[in-house]
């Protein structure tokens, strides 16, 4: 019996060469494995916020349509095989071992990254499998991300904000151009970003903007989902069945947003049946793993929230939802971690208005932030903050601030949200 720990641990180790943001070496593996992407018809994703979300939810909704559908996505949780899909099944531990024996000598030689490797990997998979349609999510960027060698039969990109500014520039502007690199000429481009100054970039004759042919409206929101409804603002034939009420179990406007914004581009590539839709968007979490997104727990007496936000603009939507969603519960402990490369101020900013306390850890991960630099940082703005160690500190200070109606909120990062889940133990992740 092989041990695929110690295969999952070489891919990490590709962590150590950085990422390289070039297609010189995705187009190396893809030519050694005889262009597996070229055999696959794809959906391809970009943008800084709700990618992940949106590419769940349309690989759900195909799925529910009776489609063999891959579903390719980053980073995972608690385990390497979540990135890669096919009906909400993870890839096999078996496919993953046979595949890195069988190219370990053009992987030495071309020396990818971590993301390039996990790239090939998932191409040639779903080229394997002869999978119907592959969802692709990009890792960072687009222009010349690893996954920009395909030619899909549909593009999207979702919400833009202030991300990865050392590789894609520290402006919308340019941030939105690298994204936008994605888009093929003869390809149907939908976008979902919300800046208007923003539209000239992507703007194109098959260019969709979401706002321009959709109203979304939350009608109720709770921990549980949310329904809304969606009415259309331009006539487009086939469209019929966009209109009308529907339920996504998370909360927040901004998933809703996603889930519209799946709606959309799965409408634009075929006439699902109604039923697909409805249950697609209901069964994301099962359909796609698309878990821990403002996700409520009740263990050992005590609520949480999972929820891997890890920017700026993710944590300001997440704090957005939870002032409408945590209304019934007393007090909000956030237990809060970031990586050193992302604008933790302005994270720290939106959360102090809002939690009555705050907890500064780091997960076991090089890129982790200080948290006695979150604490100094917040320490000028608020009292009720407290920095720790290391998870499992976090965890126990959280508890011995908490009552029975209060409720402990975890963000910032997915290496945090991971090391919770496994030091309290929770199942059904």
């Amino acid at each position: 019996m092989f041990d695929i720990d110690n295969y999952i641990n070489h891919l990490y180790k590709l962590e150590r060469t950085g990422i390289k943001y070039s297609l010189k070496n995705i187009r190396a593996l893809m030519r050694a494995l005889e262009n597996p992407h070229k055999k696959l018809k794809c959906i391809h994703i970009a943008g800084t916020n709700g990618k992940g979300a949106t590419a769940s939810f349309i690989a759900s909704i195909l799925k529910e349509q009776g489609m063999k559908t891959g579903l390719f996505t980053s980073p995972h949780i608690l385990r390497f095989n979540e990135r890669i899909r096919i009906n909400g099944k993870f890839i096999a531990d078996s496919y993953i071992k046979n595949f890195l024996d069988d190219n370990k000598k053009i992987i030495e030689h071309v020396k990818p990254s971590f993301f390039e490797v996990n790239t090939a990997l998932a191409f040639k998979y779903f080229a394997d499998k002869k999978v119907d349609i592959a969802v692709i999510e990009t890792g960072l960027g687009g222009r010349l991300d690893s996954t920009n060698v395909i030619t899909p039969l549909l593009s999207v990109i979702t919400q833009i904000a202030i991300d990865h500014t050392e590789f894609l520039g520290n402006t919308l502007e340019k941030i939105a151009k690298e994204k936008a690199g994605i888009v093929k000429q003869s390809v149907d481009l939908i976008v979902s970003d919300t800046h208007r100054k923003l539209r000239n970039i992507f703007r194109g004759s098959r260019t969709f903007f979401l706002d321009d042919y959709l109203d979304c409206e939350t009608i109720k929101a709770n921990i549980k989902g949310s329904k809304f409804r969606i009415k259309l603002k331009k006539k487009l034939p086939g469209f019929q069945n966009l209109e009308g009420l529907f339920h996504i179990p998370l909360p927040g406007e901004h998933q809703v947003r996603n889930a519209a914004t799946a709606i959309f581009s799965v409408m634009k590539l075929i006439n699902p049946a109604p039923e697909a839709i409805r249950n697609g968007l209901e069964k994301v979490k099962v359909n796609s793993g698309y878990k821990c997104r403002f996700e409520y727990v009740r263990h050992a007496g005590k609520n949480y929230i999972l929820d891997v936000s890890h920017n700026a603009d993710g944590i300001g939507a997440m704090v957005k939802t939870a002032k409408k969603i945590l209304k019934g519960f007393n007090n909000t402990v956030v237990i809060l971690a970031m990586m050193k490369e992302k604008d933790y101020k302005t994270s720290i900013d939106k959360i102090s208005g809002f939690a009555d306390y705050i907890v500064f850890t780091k997960p076991d991960y090089e890129r982790a932030l200080e948290p006695k630099i979150l604490f100094e940082y917040a320490s000028n703005k608020r009292k009720s903050a407290f920095t720790t160690n290391n998870i499992k500190e976090a965890l126990k200070k959280a508890k011995e601030v908490t009552g029975k109606n209060d409720v402990i909120l975890i963000t910032g990062s997915f290496f945090l949200v991971s090391e919770v889940i496994r030091e309290l133990g929770l199942s059904g992740f």
